[in-house]
């Protein structure tokens, strides 16, 4: 073991096993100063996915049902992220797409393609964590009655003709929030850290609370970031991370603010991990 000797003189001997080194007193004490400093300011280089947008469900080959994302909060997100980390977003052809050069882009249309690309990419690649906010649908055309006629819904359904009344059927998606953690495992880290977004619109607390809490029971999420749409304007947008014991974690106006929250937080839980390996 080495010992260091004389501290408070101009030389500091360090007495190895095998010889003994004097150094300049000031040039160790500022290397012991820079170790402090990289301990205190310890990070990860994380390999994130992130999602956004909203899916397209085909009624026939002209006819859609859609929602209102715009991939807006995925695209700044990615872009924060992507400046100390490695960043794959999977988003919508037609949503907002990330800025920064290095950000990976794999677009979806339907909840179908998005449910296949989320899967490829985790259990092809080992990541670290993953975001979900993309707008998934909850229920997809699964016929179409026409005068009395019924035939399959989708892409590949001829266009109905307009006039009379249309009947659609619809079935329930998956929950792809509830095969993240499977597909991270399965790309070689059963330790990812999973983040899913819940949004609600002008919902008081029992009602935000109660979906939180149904979100984390079935998805085994580690943190869930809550919006609501009744507060969400072209230049705030309010947000709550909320932990798995049900606790608010942090909280912020802006996608900004949100991606830099969430930096910190997937990094010192990932270090955290790490140590108690």
């Amino acid at each position: 073991m080495n010992v260091v000797t004389r501290i408070k003189s101009a030389l500091i001997c360090v007495h190895t096993p095998l010889r003994v080194v004097c150094v300049s007193r000031n040039y160790l004490l500022a290397a012991l100063a820079a170790s402090a400093s990289a301990s205190i300011f310890e990070r990860k280089i994380m390999k994130i996915l992130i999602t956004g947008g909203g899916c397209r469900e085909y009624i026939d080959s002209v006819r859609v049902v859609t929602n209102s994302s715009s991939g807006r909060t995925s695209a700044a997100i990615s872009d924060i992220l992507a400046e100390k980390n490695s960043v794959t977003l999977v988003t919508a052809k037609s949503a907002i797409k990330a800025g920064d050069s290095s950000v990976k882009i794999v677009t979806f249309e339907t909840g179908e393609e998005l449910f296949l690309a989320i899967k490829n990419e985790l259990t092809q690649n080992r990541y670290d964590a993953v975001l979900h906010a993309a707008a998934v649908s909850d229920f997809v055309p699964e016929t179409i009655t026409v005068a009395g006629k019924t035939v399959k819904a989708g892409k590949n359904a001829k266009k109905l003709p307009s006039g009379g009344e249309m009947t659609v059927t619809f079935r329930a998606s998956p929950k792809i929030a509830d095969r993240l953690c499977e597909w991270a495992a399965a790309g070689g880290n059963e330790k990812a850290k999973i983040v899913c977004f819940k949004l609600l619109s002008d919902a008081n607390e029992s009602e935000k609370a109660s979906a939180i809490e149904k979100l984390f029971s079935h998805s085994g999420a580690d943190f869930v970031v809550f919006n609501d749409l009744s507060e969400i304007t072209s230049e705030k947008h309010p947000f709550e991370i909320f932990n798995k014991n049900g606790d608010c974690v942090c909280k912020g106006g802006t996608n900004k603010e949100l991606g830099e929250k969430l930096e910190k937080i997937l990094n010192q839980t990932l270090i955290n991990a790490d140590a108690h390996r």
